[in-house]
């Protein structure tokens, strides 16, 4: 307990909710077919996404800035109708209204995509007409100190409720840069000139050490560049990669739980040219921001009666209380073959996770429904003479779900998703089993708003002055008390009472702090 905490009060250290508020938006913009890509047909279907670059603080305002991310499946506007795959982007702002927002506070921006249409342009076909809408919802908190009351005090009847609140330990922030060069694939042209870069990153584990945060992620890069070909076609490639890394929290120990923010603040990819090959350099700048945490459980005070001796003082908790943390484990199995134009395979090297993505999230009644992909590569020694080396890349989709018990419809819920183990082999007739174990982590919480006992302060009564019978004197209202019960209390009746306040607007509704006249009476 802290030393400057009077006994029986306890200092929580609190992220309070300043206020939360959901708004719908429309994104609009036309995604163009890159040029080595046949036009479009029919569009078969659209995985969307959405990146927020940036969130800044505003009074009562939130601005967000993001990206809609597509990643269209379509049928070729050509002959033999060949299906092709194409990606796209379109950059929005956006703002939400929440009362009570200053610069300097924490916001937590989530940005989900309730519908897309797709369609392709009159007379462009190589042109689609996008039309997205978002749902943004913005939460502004506040770390906050309140020194709630536990004890309730002597001769009072006070009514008390058990709430479990994180307990904020303290925060670290801090800029990551991370680096990573690459070449560009084997099947795409090499880079002539950059005309576009996004990324994207994600937290995949975080591990809290005695004044230290340990995070590892993945960054995902996606590159528009201009072919080295005669006809400079536009062309795009991606490249996944790991990361990790560290922030320091003073007071963090082993065990306590973090809440984690990271943001990309910028990213800039160069062209490397060297005489054996040219390669691609991407450098990323990330704000990281963790707090930590410890679940702590208190019975606070949210009313207090029958204690005229006292004035209670209550302050508004309002907070994410947690509802409860829970994991499940799914066993994933893919069987396939080597695609056309691959070799069989002869031996496998290397089996790993490229990423895995939830795409889905949301809570029925104890339960909390989770879908998404683990992207796999399967690196393998050919079937051949010169037995060279290869690579697969697989996508396995997964639905599960958690149970949380007291989760429902409406509480907040954070995901995560690893893979603990994978493996794989290739049987007889060449075909290669892959089997997985995903671990799936929900963490379920729930706003919870409370009047909290903060302070009572002793009422000092005053030494009985002379009151001459027929002239009244000034009487400051305590909680409980009415007209009637402060009248018996200085042996008036209410009638009395009634007749020396006639400011009172309802005589029989007043409120502590009122002052009201109270006639003197003749004493023996």
């Amino acid at each position: 307990m802290d030393g400057n905490v009077a006994p029986g009060t306890e200092r929580l250290r609190v992220n309070q909710v300043i206020s939360e508020k959901t708004v719908q938006t429309v994104v609009r913009g036309i995604v163009t077919v890159p040029d080595p890509k046949p036009d479009v047909e029919k569009v078969l279907s659209v995985d969307k996404s959405v990146r927020v670059r940036s969130v800044q603080i505003l009074p009562d305002k939130v601005i967000v800035e993001g990206t809609l991310i597509l990643q269209i499946v379509y049928v070729a506007f050509k002959p033999a109708q060949s299906v092709h795959h194409m990606h796209g982007s379109i950059n929005f702002t956006t703002f939400v209204d929440v009362p009570g927002a200053l610069p300097g506070m924490d916001v937590n921006v989530d940005v989900t995509v309730e519908d897309v249409k797709v369609t392709r342009r009159t007379g462009r076909p190589e042109e689609f007409d996008v039309a997205a809408v978002l749902e943004v919802t913005a939460k502004v908190t506040e770390v906050m100190d309140i020194d709630a009351v536990l004890q309730c005090p002597p001769g009072c009847i006070c009514e008390t409720q058990q709430i479990t609140v994180d307990n904020v330990v303290g925060a670290g922030r801090r800029q990551v840069v991370i680096s990573e060069e690459f070449d560009v694939p084997d099947e795409k042209p090499a880079v002539e000139k950059i005309l576009d870069t996004d990324v994207k990153v994600e937290v995949t584990e975080t591990t809290v050490l005695k004044n230290k945060v340990i995070f590892d992620g993945i960054a995902t890069v996606t590159v528009i560049y201009v072919g080295m070909l005669p006809d400079q076609p536009v062309h795009s490639l991606h490249r996944t990669f790991r990361f990790s890394d560290f922030v320091e929290v003073p007071g963090a120990m082993e065990g306590m739980g973090v809440k984690f923010d990271l943001r990309v603040e910028d990213a800039h990819v160069d062209v490397v040219k060297t005489p054996e090959c040219i390669r691609l350099l991407v450098d990323i700048i990330l704000k990281v921001t963790a707090s930590v945490v410890e679940p702590r459980q208190v019975e606070i005070i949210e009313e207090i009666r029958d204690c005229p001796n006292v004035m209670p003082t209550f302050s508004l908790l309002k907070i994410d209380s947690l509802v409860g943390q829970e994991q499940a484990q799914v066993i994933l199995r893919d069987v396939f073959e080597p695609p056309g134009p691959k070799p069989d395979v002869e031996k496998i090297l290397e089996t790993k996770v490229d990423k895995v993505t939830v795409s889905e999230k949301r809570i029925i009644a104890e339960k909390v429904i989770v879908s998404g992909f683990v992207d796999i590569q399967v690196v393998y020694v050919a079937l051949e003479p010169d037995q060279s080396v290869h690579a697969v890349h697989r996508r396995l989709p997964f639905r599960t779900f958690v149970e949380v018990m007291g989760a429902r419809t409406g509480d907040e819920v954070e995901v995560r998703a690893n893979v603990e183990f994978i493996t794989a082999t290739v049987g007889k007739d060449g075909r290669v089993t892959v089997e997985l174990i995903l671990k799936v982590t929900a963490r379920v919480t729930r706003t919870v708003q409370k009047n909290v006992l903060t302070a009572v302060t002793p009422v000092v009564v005053p030494p009985p002055v002379p009151c001459p019978p027929g002239e009244t004197f000034e009487y400051i209202v305590q909680p409980g008390e009415t007209l009637f019960t402060i009248g018996r209390k200085f042996g008036v009746s209410l009638n009395q009472m009634k007749a020396a306040n006639p400011q009172l607007p309802d005589p029989d509704r007043i409120r502590p702090g009122m002052v009201v006249n109270v006639p003197c009476v003749p004493k023996g």
